[in-house]
């Protein structure tokens, strides 16, 4: 098999003659040459390298490198359909709309699929309510009924599912981080609208970062003791497998530690970080808001 080196994805084989980036994109617009798009993606490809390196890194997406540069890419054309070069130089320029489309693949990923009108989400709604009404089973029969019910592909309706279930131990971490006077996600019913969690996105990215602040040990044992992957937030493992809650003794076991006493502590110091952190965050929305 072809290995695809991923840091090369744009490279042309000959090089085409070296221009600044900026004039790749000029005679771009004047000829409408998809050629010298292709030459921009050529020179400036180093520098997507660095930016979408920076971005794994930062919201920690190890294994989506290629994804996310794609992604990078995608935003770069879709700058392009307002963009005239009395507006300055294109790749400044671009800058806010490439952090979209990378931000928009992250936050898809998190939620295992994107809800792009108000009758996919009215559809995600009944599939959730099927799916806590057939005692949250995913078994052939089971998923198969609720596609059926939902008019939609039994793959589809388990990736909605897995979705929903994956939102709903976010909310879970969500609550358990409230102060009493804090206001939660506004989502109504848990059993209801598990998927309401899809329009919380700037929050849940509230949430993740906090995550992401606390120390290796505290983001494993939380992430273990309420049942997700402290790297991509999926709830199921690489074969498709729910990942199960553990408990302060298996975490503790597991760690070499002596007490169950110390992860309970490790957690609820955790916790108290991503408190502290989320009420800075309500506290610039309800600024924001008034």
């Amino acid at each position: 098999m072809l290995e695809i080196n991923t840091y090369k994805l744009y490279q042309l084989d000959p090089a085409p003659p070296k221009r600044e980036p900026q004039e790749c994109i000029e005679m771009y617009l004047e000829t409408g040459d998809a050629g010298f798009f292709a030459q921009f993606l050529h020179w400036h490809e180093p520098s997507v390298n660095k930016k979408v390196t920076a971005f794994v890194q930062q919201y920690a997406m190890q294994g989506h490198f290629e994804d996310l540069k794609q992604a990078y890419v995608q935003g770069l054309l879709d700058a392009l359909d307002g963009y005239e070069k009395e507006k300055g130089p294109f790749v400044p320029y671009a800058e806010r709309t490439v952090e979209r489309a990378m931000h928009d693949y992250v936050r898809t990923m998190r939620t295992g699929c994107s809800v792009p009108n108000d009758t996919e989400y009215y559809l995600l709604r009944k599939a959730m309510r099927l799916f806590a009404e057939h005692g949250e089973k995913t078994d052939d029969e089971t998923v198969a009924a609720i596609a059926a019910a939902i008019h939609r592909e039994p793959k589809t309706a388990l990736e909605m599912i897995r979705s929903g279930t994956q939102n709903m131990r976010v909310l879970e971490l969500d609550r358990e981080t409230d102060d009493e006077d804090d206001e939660p996600m506004e989502i109504g019913s848990l059993s209801d609208e598990p998927s309401a969690l899809f329009f919380q996105t700037y929050q849940m990215d509230a949430l993740y970062d906090a995550f992401r602040g606390l120390d290796y040990k505290e983001r494993e044992m939380l992430a273990r003791h309420y049942g997700f992957c402290p790297e991509c937030f999926s709830v199921r493992d690489k074969d498709g497998r729910p990942l199960q809650k553990e408990t302060y003794e298996d975490i503790m076991l597991d760690f070499g530690l002596s007490s169950p006493d110390t992860v309970e502590k490790t957690c609820k110091q955790a916790l108290e970080k991503i408190r502290r952190a989320m009420k800075e965050y309500r506290d610039v929305k309800c600024l924001h808001d008034a």
